[in-house]
């Protein structure tokens, strides 16, 4: 083991307080993503912040979805998702996805179905990751769902929809981009 680090086996008797995880959580910008599944025959799709790239190859992510979601249940019975990554200009289809109790049936917002593929894409989406679900562990009340990466589509460029302080946002213009020179990385 690392020195300074330690193993906590018993999470339940050493949690902090919800409400101050979820404070200091929201300092925390993330990038907006929608999942994508089918419910029946119909799209489906809920808003999540909790997204990564997982590996490179083979191309693989990660997303966190509570575990007795709608999304999650039909992505086990499934074995397939999509990940839509979205543009700036998407909170519609940002805020249907993230009601709360609600129907989050996605007709509106996706792209014809032309049999492409497993998982339904959101038009106009930055991108869309059509993913093979290649294993799921359970987290306390959340499921991290990992899917292998089947297709890519990039639809365009444009700024992301970014989620920070509770809210949706946009990116604004870099203060100065840095030369290549004076650029450090925190990991090799």
């Amino acid at each position: 083991m690392t020195p300074g680090l330690r193993l906590v086996t018993d999470l339940t008797s050493r949690s902090m307080p919800t409400a101050e995880f979820a404070d200091a959580m929201s300092a925390l910008a993330s990038g907006v993503v929608l999942v994508t599944c089918r419910v029946g025959a119909r799209p489906w799709g809920m808003t999540v912040t909790a997204f990564a790239s997982a590996s490179a190859d083979p191309p693989t992510v990660l997303v966190s979805l509570g575990s007795e979601t709608t999304s999650a249940r039909a992505i086990r019975e499934t074995q397939s998702f999509g990940v839509s990554i979205l543009a700036a200009d998407q909170l519609a289809v940002a805020r249907l996805g993230s009601a709360p109790g609600q129907a989050k049936f996605l007709e509106p917002f996706v792209e014809p179905d032309e049999g492409r593929a497993a998982s339904p894409a959101v038009a106009g989406a930055l991108a869309h990751l059509d993913c093979e679900l290649c294993e799921d562990v359970r987290v306390a009340d959340h499921t991290i769902a990992f899917g292998r990466v089947r297709s890519v589509r990039a639809s365009r460029s444009g700024a992301p929809l970014v989620y920070h302080g509770r809210s949706f946002r946009t990116l604004a213009d870099p203060v100065h981009q840095p030369t290549e020179g004076n650029v450090q990385w925190l990991s090799s």
